[in-house]
């Protein structure tokens, strides 16, 4: 019998069918893919039309992804789904089949009429969610039987048009995902690298370029080491492993701009992988700390200016002080009093450590100077000037948590002896070369501003002798790690002084510095050091 003669679905050979079908779509993705799926079902269910769309559920219409009716094509076409057999489709989410009188049932439908439809069957294509995407439809101008072979081999190629709709879906999704962060990445004040595993540089914006002076050209293909300053290349070298292991790190450096100039750099790094979890390459936000460095540089300048410029000259005693902040500014704080305003008095020495570091930590340091240099003016014991720091200093900072430790000695060498007051700071310690002996300045005491109402206690220590070494440092010394973890520690700080016992102070604190640069090498230090 001629084809055309046929009903849709009869004498339908379901293998052949499928065959068809698998041949004509094996090689096709895409548009072509819903191009070959509508000519290749139609030729093979023996159907005069059929369509396969995609659902624009906001405004209830059908796009037709590929549209083939009576031998060839239909471009562009798009309805609404209301008054249509399509919408019992979208709405039911389930197969709808009109085997018969299709415009009767759809009479205000003018497209049924044109075309001159008799039947129809369509079936929703969704998401793995029950989410419609769309549907996969036939019709034809004779009447449809229900053929459950048929049926079976329509489901068949609806969940193959269905997967191939989420497939296009999800590409979508990820071009228009990607150019979102493409578009957040360009116009994004902060400079963007885009780096592979071994940190090669494969894509860069604008604000980078800019920011450094070089073009995108001169960018891809290099690592962030060719732009490094020569102390943050040393620090990259030295941590590289220990940095590309985080999956998020946050560190600062510097890099040298074309024209030669350093620009201090804030850097955000993130490690990349893939859905299974395997890393695929490293991407950084770089943000230019120019004006903000310069702000802390007055305020380091500002704060340098408080600190002793040099040292006293006090008979019979050999006085040197030094500070490094492990920021621009810091919280370690030490002074010299010169014991000259008030009777009795004794040239002093206060070494102080405010928890953290940074701005904030440098305002308290400050304010404490402030208070410590002017209630020492006014007369009174040690014991006397730190109980009513101590009362000041609660009174600002008892909400804040902040705190701060000190160190408060005078000297007295006519009588040889030592008076201290300890506010929650490590002891000071005194080291007598003539009996290789090291002895700690302990004593009992909270930090301040941890309680208001609290008295702290005078300390005194008799025979002071010539040769004597006395050392007032913060935690930062002897709790500076190396890569390993390990501490630079009490016993590493005490074997210096051993060695240096017969040099000068200002020696004795080169030295000091000096072992804990070559302990530390390769690491930024964590804590601010202050050593008198």
């Amino acid at each position: 019998m001629d084809k055309n003669n046929q009903l849709p679905f009869q004498d339908l050979d379901e293998d052949a069918a499928l065959h068809g079908i698998l041949e004509g779509t094996a090689t096709e993705t895409g548009e072509r893919f819903f191009a070959a799926l509508v000519e290749n079902l139609a030729k093979a269910m023996n159907t005069y039309g059929a369509w396969v769309t995609e659902y624009i559920k906001e405004s209830r219409r059908l796009r037709a992804l590929s549209f083939w009716l009576g031998g060839e094509f239909v471009y562009d076409y798009e309805y609404d789904i209301a008054g249509t057999p399509c919408e019992a489709v979208i709405e039911g989410a389930s197969l709808v089949h009109f085997p018969d009188n299709i415009i009767e049932l759809f009479p205000d439908n003018p497209t049924l009429k044109e075309v001159g439809a008799v039947s129809f069957m369509g079936v929703p294509l969704m998401d793995l969610d029950g989410r419609i995407l769309g549907h996969l439809s036939v019709l034809d101008k004779r009447p449809m039987p229900q053929e459950p072979r048929a049926l079976a081999l329509f489901r068949i190629f609806a969940a193959r048009a269905a997967a191939e709709h989420q497939r296009l879906r999800a590409e979508s999704e990820v071009r228009e995902s990607e150019e979102k962060y493409r578009r957040i990445v360009e116009t994004a004040e902060e400079g963007f690298l885009l780096m592979d595993k071994n940190l090669t540089i494969g894509e860069v914006n604008d604000a980078y370029c800019r920011m450094t002076g070089y073009s995108r050209e001169e960018i891809i293909g290099k690592t962030p080491f060719d732009f490094a300053t020569e102390d943050y290349r040393t620090f990259l070298a030295a941590n590289k492993d220990e940095l590309v292991s985080k999956d998020y790190r946050e560190l600062e450096g510097a890099v040298v701009a074309k024209d030669g100039h350093t620009i201090p750099i804030l850097v955000h790094g993130n490690m990349l992988r893939n859905d299974k979890g395997a890393v695929i390459g490293n991407m950084a936000f770089v943000t230019d700390m120019t004006e903000h460095k310069k702000s802390l540089t007055l305020a380091a300048e500002v704060q340098r200016s408080l600190l002793p410029q040099e040292s006293p000259h006090i008979q019979g005693l050999d006085i040197a002080g030094k500070t490094v902040t492990s920021d621009e500014i810091g919280g370690d704080y030490f002074d010299y009093l010169s014991g000259q305003e008030c009777p009795n008095d004794h040239f002093g020495v206060v070494v102080g450590d405010v928890t953290g570091h940074g701005v904030d930590a440098a305002l308290l340091m400050t304010t404490a100077r402030a208070f410590l240099r002017m209630r020492a003016s006014q007369c009174g014991s040690i014991s006397q000037i730190i109980t009513e720091m101590n009362r000041h200093l609660a009174l600002d900072v008892l909400d804040s948590g902040r705190f701060m430790t000190l160190f408060y000695l005078t000297i007295d060498p006519e009588n040889k002896q030592l008076h201290w007051v300890r506010a929650g700071h490590d002891p000071a310690i005194i080291y007598d070369p003539t009996e290789d002996k090291f002895e700690e300045l302990k004593g009992s005491g909270l930090a301040l501003g941890v309680e208001e109402e609290i008295s702290y206690e005078e300390n005194i220590k008799s025979g002071l002798a010539a040769g004597q070494i006395i050392a007032i440092g913060t935690d930062g010394i002897w709790e500076a790690q190396n890569k390993d973890g390990e501490m630079f520690g009490k016993e590493r700080f005490r074997k210096i002084i051993r060695q240096k016992a017969n040099a000068r102070a200002h020696d004795i604190i080169n030295a000091v510095y000096s072992d804990l640069n070559e302990f530390t090498i390769g690491l930024r230090p964590e804590d601010d050091i202050t050593l008198v």
